[in-house]
């Protein structure tokens, strides 16, 4: 490059700060999904040293080529193309002219930016629990639905799940309600809908706390030897247990056997099988405790061998 040259670029630079980009389109609003292009043009007033062209950020590679105008002028055009994500919402897209003699010499900078607006259904939809998904029964539990979407989720709707069963409870975005312990039982979930799609979240599954409660299913029966007895108690937390013989606690010995079975994770089923002479009339009950409290139930001795005695609850 001569000397002469090289004081007709500077001129070209220094005469007026580089015009800025031209973006096309101006506005981009797509459905996800959609292959979207974008051009950018800078002019070049100095076609022997034209303008870089650079995308922030960089979504894909672009095609760069220096073009004449029908007005006999110079131009850099830069054509970046994608394809549309819901993570594209929102971004701010840039284009930027760099405009430089050579590698430490003047150097000047334009840039023009859009920001994408992108259309999709719900996604990510989830619940969550207020004031959390462990609660004593009885208490108020508020279950809110949240959702991802371009425009927002106009409908949201609640199912409950028990077994397989399903039935819409509520509207909303917020479902409150006061729990039982059948609560434990069932599941919840949430549909978000907005008009281009729709998408359920996960269940959720909350943990019921109560105290035992024992079944009116206990039995007791008498033979000639022996008298064998069954308590069974449900809670959450799972409930322990224990017999009562004539006012003390039974252990296991050689003459008084106690068996437990777990009935998944909130009951509990024990039997108590002792010795006994005709003469003796024990009063037996099982008590049951987690750690919200307790409860008992009374089995008066059967007085007859092989029936079963009646029982009542403390």
């Amino acid at each position: 490059m001569t000397g002469t040259e090289k004081f007709i670029l500077i001129g070209c630079l220094l005469q007026d700060s580089p015009p800025k980009p031209k973006l096309t389109p101006e506005k981009v609003e797509v459905m996800e999904g959609t292959s979207v292009s974008l051009s950018c043009s800078a002019a070049a007033p100095c076609p022997k040293l034209p303008p870089n062209l650079t995308w922030t950020p960089k979504l894909s590679d672009s095609v760069d080529q220096l073009q004449e105008n029908e007005d006999q002028t110079k131009s850099v055009s830069s054509v970046l193309t994608f394809t549309a994500s819901h993570l594209h919402h929102g971004q701010k897209i840039t284009c930027k002219a760099l405009y430089k003699l050579q590698q430490g010499d003047i150097q000047k900078t334009s840039d023009t930016s859009l920001t994408l607006r992108v259309l999709y259904p719900p996604k990510y939809t989830s619940v969550s629990v207020s004031p959390s998904d462990s609660v004593l029964e009885g208490s108020s539990v508020t279950l809110t639905c949240s959702s991802d979407a371009n425009p927002p989720v106009q409908h949201y709707t609640w199912y409950k799940v028990n077994g397989t069963e399903m039935n819409p409870v509520g509207t909303g975005q917020n479902l409150a309600f006061n729990v039982t312990e059948s609560s434990g039982s069932e599941q919840y979930y949430c549909e978000a809908q907005n008009e281009h799609g729709r998408e359920n979240s996960t269940t959720v599954q909350l943990d019921i706390k109560y105290m035992p409660q024992i079944s009116g299913s206990g039995s007791c029966s008498r033979t000639a030897a022996e008298i064998s007895c069954s308590c069974e108690s449900r809670g959450n937390p799972s409930p322990s247990m224990e017999w009562h013989v004539s006012g003390l606690r039974v252990t296991n010995s050689t003459d008084r056997l106690i068996s437990e079975e777990q009935l998944g994770t909130i009951g509990v089923r024990s039997s108590l099988t002792m010795r006994h002479s005709q003469e003796d009339t024990p009063t037996l009950f099982c008590l049951s405790t987690n750690t919200l409290g307790s409860s008992s139930l009374l089995f008066p001795s059967p007085q007859h061998s092989g029936k079963r005695a009646h029982v009542s609850l403390l």
